[in-house]
């Protein structure tokens, strides 16, 4: 690759002769550049060796020479460019391209979908936000809980397609007694900087989860042998195995607090490790010691950028975390759609004394129907939105209202996360069915973090949630785990008493749904259809309930070769 330098000098001569064909003499170059006519010549040679530029020299007294441009100063930073994007030299890429993301687009175009590259199966992925919290236990949006998914392991993990809990680092286990269980942990597991995990490392996760509601009555973690441990609970729990997959439960070294940099960089044990994350790019690369399958897929480029579904037209909206677009024009394109196992929602906070009146609740759910929010939209934005009378799309605990009677209040206090394309568009919808009845809306936008935790006042919290395919676990431990439902509601609704009786299977999903939609505490707004986009010649991908699909299990079909037959 070409040195900065030679770069900068090219482009000083570009700039005196305005990039047009000149007849000069190797003395006027030397002048401009501030050089002896050796050094001249010797950089003339160089840039005449790559293309850049043709120079005719004339010898004799009198005799002028002809410089003629071969390449702008665009098309020169734009290679160079892309070879720092081939070098993993990200950040100096985009600062090269004065961060135009026009330009860089146009470079990225090269990087996505699927490639091969010195025998390595590549795979890149466009995307429209920085990621930069992978840390499990955190705050996580849709994506992140994909992405950790791939990163680190649980003790068990929720089998997808067939809705079942099943070991990870804990190959068998078995209850014994009412509150205690044993756990047997696969050997030689190693992280991704190479150390051995160790039942430390798992107890001291563990120790970390009590702070949480679902997991407050872990009592104590004894060691039984090498690789085996007991878990004791205060109460009993029948869905102690699939609470110990959940995306909270996954381990972390027990130094990980005194890593720097762990949340955007971690180490974990999973099929991926993280290469780099930055403003621009995340690449993952398969972990050749992983104890399970070794992926597939040698790396994962997840290019991101803000406005680069606009560039790439990939359609209104954009790229969001609706959808994945693995290749904007794929020659033979892979097309999955599923209506998710999730909702839109617009959550009342108890803690706002006009929430806490059924009528005011109610009033709301009249005025702001899914249809009516719906038809406050343009159609490209609500083209894949159903309308929703529950938290799943066959869930109907929303009851059709009356005409509304006059407003119970004036102003509206509206939350919700940024970084969400459609928020904003649903946020407006939402004050246009305001209007009529003279309620003015106030909006007031959160980092996820502050939104997840219920952090500052409001009236009215948006947002939206996917659940595993196993919802009859997914559902209550959403409902009864996450901070901002439980500060929202716990002035209306026993909580509490809630979690213990779902603990014992004495309530399910469905009834704890049903209570809250049918207070109108909660008022499901629709239901999208996921769709995932992708080039031909891609085995094995199927979506996932978070719109995204397990990068271990896909891999490159060569070109020329027919579809692998099925197993």
């Amino acid at each position: 690759m070409p040195t900065q330098r030679l770069l900068q000098q090219y482009s000083r001569l570009y700039q005196h002769f305005a990039g047009q064909d000149a007849a000069t003499s190797l003395q006027q170059l030397a002048d401009i550049l501030h050089c002896t006519r050796r050094h001249m010549r010797s950089l003339l040679a160089q840039m005449q060796q790559r293309g850049w530029l043709d120079w005719q020299s004339r010898a004799g007294r009198g005799q002028r020479s002809l410089l003629r441009f071969a390449q702008s100063m665009a098309q020169l930073q734009r290679q160079q460019a892309a070879q720092l994007l081939e070098l993993g030299r990200v950040e100096q890429a985009a600062a090269l391209l004065g961060d135009d993301p026009q330009q860089l687009a146009a470079i990225l175009l090269a990087r996505l979908g699927r490639r091969w590259s010195q025998d390595r199966q590549l795979l890149g992925v466009p995307y429209y936000r920085p990621m930069p919290n992978l840390y499990p236990g955190t705050p996580l949006r849709r994506s992140e809980r994909h992405l950790v998914s791939q990163i680190f392991n649980g003790l068990t993990r929720i089998n997808e397609e067939k809705g079942e809990v099943e070991g990870d680092l804990a190959h068998h286990w078995q209850q014994h007694g009412d509150a205690e269980w044993h756990f047997h942990l696969r050997p030689a597991v190693r992280w991704h900087d190479g150390r051995e995990l160790t039942q430390d490392d798992i107890a001291a996760t563990l120790r970390r989860l009590r702070a949480l509601p679902l997991f407050s009555h872990l009592r104590g973690i004894r060691r039984l042998a090498p690789h085996s441990l007991a878990l004791e609970l205060s109460e009993p729990d029948r869905w102690l195995p699939w609470l110990l997959a959940d995306s909270a439960a996954l381990m972390l070294p027990a130094d990980h607090a005194e890593r720097p940099g762990f949340a955007s960089q971690p180490v974990g044990t999973g099929p991926y490790r993280v290469a780099a994350n930055g403003a621009h790019r995340l690449s993952l690369q398969a972990f050749d010691d992983y104890f399970g399958y070794r992926a597939l897929l040698d790396q994962v480029d997840i290019w991101m950028m803000p406005k680069l579904g606009d560039e790439l037209e990939l359609g209104a909206p954009g790229i969001c975390d609706l959808t994945v677009e693995i290749n904007p024009r794929p020659v033979h394109p892979q097309t999955e759609m599923s209506l998710e196992a999730g909702v839109y929602f617009l959550l009342c906070d108890g803690r706002a004394p006009a929430m806490r009146q059924q009528d005011t609740r109610q009033w709301l759910a009249q005025v702001l129907s899914p249809l009516a929010i719906m038809q406050q939209t343009a159609p490209a934005v609500r083209q894949y939105w159903v309308a929703a009378s529950g938290l799943l799309p066959r869930w109907h605990h929303a009851k059709p209202l009356p005409i509304a009677a006059a407003a119970p209040l004036t102003r509206l206090r509206l939350a919700f996360y940024e970084q969400h394309p459609e928020y904003q568009q649903i946020a407006d919808a939402i004050a246009r069915c305001l209007q009529p009845y003279r309620v003015e809306l106030e909006c007031r936008q959160h980092s996820y973090s502050d939104w997840e935790q219920g952090c500052g006042e409001a009236d009215l919290w948006l947002g939206s949630v996917n659940f595993t395919r196993s919802t009859d676990y997914a559902i209550p431990a959403w409902l009864l785990g996450t901070p901002l439902l439980r500060r929202c509601l716990a002035s209306g609704l026993p909580l509490d008493d809630w979690l213990h009786n779902w603990r014992q299977g004495k309530q399910d999903a469905h009834e704890l749904s049903a209570a809250v939609v049918q207070q109108h505490w909660l008022l499901p707004l629709f239901h999208n259809w996921l769709r995932l986009n992708g080039p031909g010649q891609m085995e094995d991908f199927r979506l996932n309930s978070l719109g995204w699909f397990d990068f271990k299990s896909v891999w490159l079909r060569p070109e020329g070769m027919s579809a692998a037959p099925a197993q």
